[in-house]
């Protein structure tokens, strides 16, 4: 495990969402000194409701500063002034300028020495070099270039930034594939869980749910566009006596699914709540569209829904096909209705045993130490 360093990681806002990075992060605060550097933007602002909450949000994480949250009072979190309009080159270079000169004044404050460089955004593929890390390693979490609103930049950006790093690792075969460092050092980075949230006894049923019909066919997450929300529906058009549970935030209008009465969407509720409604969960879900987007991702539920010992029914994803000695994979929509049913039919005590074994393997401590350990060979190779 890499202890006692200094470390710069470029994500999403900490605390925000309990992403892949949000979780290896927490870990090697324990352990580290870490400057978290929050998000510098992957699309274009829109003068939407959801933006505009976004941007006061940013504007509150930017003047009302904090120092980590929790047991990790080792975060230092920073959310730099930018301008998001990273498609116009001259705005690029001021940005640079502007995150250069922000991020040395915090790095002089704190006294970082030689600092690990972490980011999963190729936004800031300008700083690689820039900051006297002693080593840079992309986290390829998505296959950003595909995202609605996306900036034309970012497909430009990344190769540059691969092309500096001296690692690179991405959460799928697929990714793997297109993004290969100019180092050759690639590696695969797996989707774990925080066993201990979702295994933790739940004695308490939220109220909300607690009268819910069973079986109980649930998904938590962002319904976002690669969500298939019409194959949920037919779903619940085929089964009225199931009661389909959706939880978590929507990128997309969910106006179509109000015509169903065994529908029942809950809004977004807070990470440290979610294994209260999980538990209840009969079936897990993973609706995902079948895209050139979706084929290169991992989906961070899976392993959740796996830790709690429920059957799972997804669409043909090459990241779940991997585990599908443990989870129901459809090759088309027929198949997906009708596994729900046998999913919903299985009592197995053997296969739930069998499932929560297998998730097991992929904790966080175990994922963050052979990062670690790959991070610490690279220096190695480097000095």
């Amino acid at each position: 495990m890499i202890k006692g360093r200094d470390i710069i990681i470029f994500s999403d806002d900490w605390g925000r969402y309990p992403s892949t990075l949000q979780h290896i992060g927490k870990i090697l605060a324990r352990h580290n000194r870490i400057i978290w550097v929050g998000s510098l933007g992957l699309r274009q602002p829109k003068l939407s409701l959801t933006d505009i909450k976004r941007i006061a949000e940013k504007f509150k994480r930017i003047f009302f500063k904090k120092k980590g949250s929790g047991s990790n009072k080792e975060v230092i979190e920073v959310n730099p002034v930018i301008i998001p309009f990273h498609d116009w080159t001259i705005i690029r270079k001021i940005n640079s300028l502007l995150l250069i000169k922000q991020l040395k004044k915090i790095l002089n404050k704190h006294r970082f020495v030689e600092p690990i460089l972490i980011t999963t955004s190729p936004i800031m593929e300008k700083l690689v070099g820039k900051l006297n890390e002693s080593s840079s390693h992309y986290f390829c979490l998505d296959d950003f270039t595909l995202f609605e609103g996306a900036f034309e930049c970012i497909g430009m950006l990344e190769q540059n930034l691969l092309k500096k790093v001296s690692t690179s690792f991405s959460i799928s075969e697929n990714l793997m594939r297109s993004r290969v460092p100019a180092s050759g050092r690639n590696y695969f980075l797996p989707q774990g869980v925080d066993i201990k949230h979702f295994m933790d006894k739940v004695e308490t049923v939220p109220d909300k749910i607690k009268n819910l019909p069973r079986p109980i066919i649930g998904f938590f997450g962002l319904i976002a566009p690669w969500i298939d929300l019409e194959l949920v529906i037919n779903s619940a058009a085929r089964y009225p006596d199931y009661t389909f549970l959706l939880i978590g935030k929507s990128a997309v209008d969910l106006d179509m699914i109000e015509d169903y009465q065994n529908i029942i969407y809950t809004g977004e509720i807070p990470f440290r709540q979610l294994p209260a409604y999980a538990r209840t969960f009969d079936v897990g879900l993973i609706p995902f569209k079948i895209n050139e987007l979706t084929l290169a991702a991992n989906p961070l539920k899976l392993l959740e829904y796996l830790s709690l010992g429920i059957p799972v029914v997804s669409t043909d994803l090459p990241e779940v096909r991997k585990f599908e000695k443990y989870v129901y994979v459809a090759m088309d929509e027929e198949e997906f209705i009708e596994l729900i049913q046998k999913a919903a039919d299985e009592k197995s005590d053997e296969q739930k045993k069998l499932r929560i074994e297998e998730a097991q393997k992929y904790s966080w401590e175990t994922i963050t130490e052979n990062v670690s350990e790959i991070i610490l060979q690279a220096e190695k190779k480097l000095s």
